[in-house]
């Protein structure tokens, strides 16, 4: 009696392409969140890939029964709540709504920042007492 050897499962996947895409998602979705307070760009950039990449493998693990969608369903929901969180972070300071710069005059303001990110936020701040004093500057 002749045992048979069971086909090998990884030869019977080569023709698929790349197999997961849970391990890629979950990673990315780990990097968002891990980095969306301290970093926010890294944290929005690393949460759309996670979205994308996550959505992608939990779609095919949806309509393969062999393959499993929790690493990439755990990878999109990471990387959902680090862009959110990342964009939490980001968009404030793009509108200049930042906490820099709270309770100051706006010579105080402006000695302390750094940059010509914070001199916009201060003059956001004090937005009336900058166009009287810089008329020609009011365009920002």
């Amino acid at each position: 009696m002749t045992t048979s050897r069971p086909a090998d499962v990884s030869s019977d996947r080569e023709g698929r392409g790349l197999g997961g895409w849970g391990t890629p998602a979950l990673v990315l979705g780990v990097i968002a969140v891990g980095t969306a307070w301290v970093v926010g760009w890294v944290g929005v950039v690393a949460g759309l890939a996670a979205v994308v990449v996550g959505f992608i493998g939990a779609r095919r693990a949806f309509h393969d029964p062999e393959r499993s969608g929790g690493a990439a369903l755990a990878g999109l929901a990471l990387g959902l709540v680090g862009l959110i969180w990342g964009l939490a972070v980001v968009v404030p300071a793009l509108l200049g709504n930042g906490t820099f710069g709270e309770g100051l005059t706006l010579d105080e303001c402006m000695a302390q920042a750094n940059g010509q990110q914070e001199q916009r936020m201060c003059a956001t701040q004090h937005l009336d007492e900058y166009r009287a004093r810089f008329p020609g500057r009011a365009q920002m």
